[in-house]
This record gives structure tokens, sequence and C-alpha cells, in this order.
């Protein structure tokens, strides 16, 4: 017993010693920040950031405050946590929202990463506007529809549900995304009609939404994805048809063609799997 103890006390003592080994939200320091920044490497960046999450460290937010506009979208969020748990988090967030009444897509593409981080819903008035104004690019208003998802307080269904609407597939496709992360949300008539979407993506994006709010009434939209061209909303299809227990007269039939036709074995077993779950008629 005692050796078994010495081992795992010696263990301990070695990963503590190992460079590169981190306790999350322990240790950290400036220095390790700046190298990791000035690596330009993503995993190092977000491993630093983590580790320092308790750090008492004024000059760190000097570090940090640049990365909120750094190319990648997962350093643009890592830091816009960390922000987050400093008393700097009510200044970062008027910083931008300020980029929200300006003209920049990449600016404000950037401020919507940093406020769905900082999880405040005063934030929800100016994002929703954001994302209906057509100034800004598809990629800046998808990434304000990420954001309002992220926030996923219920006032954030509305100017989700009015994107459904949007031209752009991006912004579309965004939406559905943010309104499944909207805690009791399940109102399924404005994804519906997506499913049958010019794009794909949105197509895809919508069959899951349907199935996520698992709401029955959704299967007369559904059955026809089952012949899509893309074999992913026909996969998404299936899956969302046993997850809403669509009625047997509605979707067997379509559902047992699948299973035992379509020219994707994944799409063939999602068939099959949701025969078993189909509702019987009442």
């Amino acid at each position: 017993m005692k050796t078994f103890k010495l081992w795992i006390l010696g263990s301990l003592a070695l990963a503590l010693a190992v460079p590169g080994v981190a306790r999350a939200g322990r240790g950290g320091s400036p220095q390790a920040i700046q190298q990791a920044i000035d690596a330009n490497s993503v995993d190092a960046i977000q491993a630093e950031l983590e580790r320092a999450e308790h750090l008492v460290c004024a000059a760190c937010v000097d570090l940090v405050m640049p990365l909120v506009d750094h190319p990648d979208y997962r350093v643009r969020r890592v830091a816009a946590w960390w922000l987050a748990r400093r008393a700097v988090a009510n200044q970062v967030q008027v910083a931008m929202l300020d980029r929200l009444s300006q003209s920049d897509s990449t600016a404000a593409r950037n401020a919507a990463d940093v406020l769905g981080e900082l999880h405040n819903p005063s934030s929800v008035p100016a994002l929703g506007a954001a994302l209906s104004n057509p100034i800004f690019s598809p990629d800046a208003r998808a990434a304000m529809a990420q954001a309002l998802g992220t926030i996923g307080r219920a006032a954030c269904a509305t100017p989700l549900t009015a994107a459904l609407a949007d031209q752009e597939p991006a912004v579309r496709a965004a939406a559905l995304v943010a309104l499944r992360s909207i805690p009791g949300f399940r109102d399924a008539a404005g994804a519906a009609p997506l499913v049958a979407d010019p794009d794909q993506t949105v197509r895809a994006e919508a069959a899951v939404t349907l199935g996520t709010f698992r709401d029955a009434s959704a299967a007369a939209a559904l059955v026809p994805a089952l012949n899509d061209p893309s074999a992913n909303v026909r996969k998404k299809a299936a899956w969302a048809l046993g997850q809403i227990r669509a009625p047997s007269s509605v979707a067997g039939a379509a559902l047992s063609s699948a299973a035992a036709n379509d020219s994707s074995a994944a799409v063939r077993s999602l068939a099959h799997a949701a025969l078993t779950r189909l509702s019987a008629d009442k």
C-alpha cells in the first residue's frame, strides 16, 4: 500500500512538472499566453486561456483583447470567454455593440462571436436588428444568428424566426441551428417549408430542426425529403421522421421504400430504425 501511495504521489508530481500538462482553470502566466499568441497556434491559445481562467493578471487583458479580431473564430470565442470573466466584460460588450451600428462586416462578424460568448441578454435587440440588416455580409449575419443561439434566451426566437425567410442560404441555415438552442422553443411552422429549400444545407438543417422539435405535424413536410437528391438530406429526413414518431399512415410506405431501396446504406439504416418508431394510426 505504501509503495502504491508513493507511486501515485510521484506520478502526480511528474504530471505537474511536465510542461504542457494543462490544469483546466488553474495556472497560466502572461508569458505562456504571449508565447501561444506569438506561435499563432489555435490549440495553444485555447489551452493557455483555459489554463488562465482564474489568473489574476491585469496585463493579460491587453494581450487577449486583440484576439477578438483573430482570423479564426475559435480564437475569437475563447478570447471572449476569457474576457467575460474579467472586470472589462461590460466595456468589451459596449465596444462590440458599437460595431453593429457601423458598416464593417468583418468587425461586425467578430463582434457577434464575442457577444455570443458574453451571454448578456441585453445584446439581443442589437444582434436581432443587425441580423436583418442587408448592409452586412451573409457570413456576418450568420454569425449574428449563431450568437443569438448561444445567448439562448426566449427573446432570441423572434429575430431568428424572421431570418428563416432571409434571401441568403447561410443565414437561413444558421437561424435553423440557432433556434434549436432556444430552451422551450418548439414551433416547427417556420422550419417545415425549408425542407424544400433550394439549398441542400438549409434542407438538411430544416430536417434536423423538425426532428429536434419532435412535432408530428411536420411529417407531411419530411416525407418528400426521403427522395431528395442529397443523401445527407435523406438521412436527416429519415432520422427526423423517427424522432417525431410520424404516423405510419403518413410516413410508413415512404420509409419502407427508403429502407429497402435507397442507394445510401446510411439512409437505409436510418429509415429502418425510423419504421420502428412510427406511431399507430388512430
